[in-house]
């Protein structure tokens, strides 16, 4: 029992700390977060036996977690910008003849 206590605690540290960096990291780029990770890989790995083991079962037993990386890592998409108007046609004058004076 203790040990499912263990992993679920690891899995909700490890899960926090994806949602703080925006989105599911690979082992590769969870290692190169060493000072700032609140669990080793190395400890994980002991409990889920692969990263994406790990993962798996975060996505099962953290479901709201989970789904928050999952936004974070696809923000909506901006608004569409407002079309600009179109320029009103300059109003053409008609061309005035002037008349010659030799008639």
């Amino acid at each position: 029992m203790a040990r499912l206590r263990v992993r679920n605690k690891i899995l909700e540290a490890v899960g926090m700390f994806m949602l703080e960096k925006g989105k599911v990291l690979s082992k590769h780029e969870y290692d190169e977060y060493a000072n700032e990770v609140p669990i080793a890989s190395g400890m994980a790995l002991n409990h889920f036996g692969s990263w994406s083991r790990l993962t798996t079962t975060l996505e099962g037993s953290f479901p709201v977690i989970w789904k928050e990386i999952q936004e974070a890592m696809n923000p909506p998409p901006p608004p569409a910008p407002t079309p600009k108007p179109k320029p009103k046609p300059a109003v053409k004058t008609p061309a005035v003849k002037k008349e010659s004076k030799d008639e």
